[in-house]
């Protein structure tokens, strides 16, 4: 059985159980269309699953009714793991389970935008590719693999629903993370109206965009703000750089580098936190 089928197999024994999830990781990164190897299972589960899942899991087809090998874990209140089975070459299989994730929402704002599709022969329920993007930014250099991937899928997305509905341009705008759908906007035309991107500006809620955008209107003072600010002398160049230039587009990966080396940290401290309190 191939992996995508495992998991929708799995994922029906855990609803029969009365468990509710959404997949994340590695199989949901597949799911938005990345070619990468997976081979656990990691859920976002329901808070109010999380007290008898063990004894749940016991009941599943997948368990054959034996207690299944729980595995340590320094967030035992927030993240759990079980071994489901061993692979033909030896390596470990592990289901994993998130109660609450420290990056993301609440489960039940996460499960009110969720994204359905059919993957392993089934329709499965994962986590919006927004949500997925912003789990993945962890310490983890594969984790930002993965989101420089993601994001252009976003991207392209949002440019295309650009074409089509009223009112979606100002949010493409607003919320462009990646140099190809930068590009693509630049290329259409999107960004002329000074109008439409000052719009973009007012709503933007990461320094990445605002650093794509400022070029294109640069008499704006007032940013909203960010988790991480751009520095002062990355900011004022961008205001007087030509959009899409090669100075303005590696002024945008300095903001961007400068994201990711605060995001990386925060998750280092965060896991540090939970090991000592573990």
């Amino acid at each position: 059985m191939n992996p995508e089928a495992r998991l929708a197999e799995i994922v029906d024994e855990l609803e029969a159980m009365g468990l509710k999830c959404l997949v994340m990781g590695g199989h949901a990164v597949r799911f938005f269309g990345v070619d990468r190897n997976t081979v656990d299972f990691d859920l976002h589960l329901a808070p109010d699953c999380w007290k008898d899942l063990a004894d749940k899991l016991t009941k599943t087809g997948f368990a054959g009714g034996k207690s299944l090998i729980e595995g340590p874990s320094w967030r035992p209140n927030d993240f759990r793991r079980f071994q489901i089975g061993t692979l033909p070459s030896g390596r470990e299989e592990w289901l994993e389970f998130w109660r609450a994730n420290h990056l993301l929402p609440p489960f039940a704002e996460l499960f009110s935008r969720r994204e359905q599709g059919v993957y392993g022969g089934r329709t499965l329920s994962f986590l919006s590719l927004p949500d997925l993007i912003r789990s993945k930014e962890t310490e983890r250099e594969t984790d930002w693999q993965d989101i420089e991937l993601l994001e252009e899928f976003l991207d392209a997305r949002m440019v295309a629903a650009a074409a089509t509905q009223p009112g979606a341009l100002v949010i493409a705008l607003a919320q462009v993370r990646s140099r190809r759908g930068f590009e693509s906007l630049l290329l259409q035309g999107q960004l002329r109206d000074r109008n439409l991107v000052k719009q973009a500006l007012a709503i933007t809620k990461s320094s990445v965009n605002q650093a794509y955008l400022l070029p294109c209107a640069p008499e704006v003072k007032d940013l909203p703000p960010v988790s991480v600010p751009i520095e002062t002398v990355v900011l004022n160049r961008l205001r007087t750089e030509t959009p899409g230039s090669s100075l303005h587009l590696a002024l945008v990966e300095v903001v961007r580098r400068q994201y990711k080396l605060a995001a990386q940290a925060a998750d280092k401290a965060n896991k540090e936190v939970a090991r000592k309190s573990s």
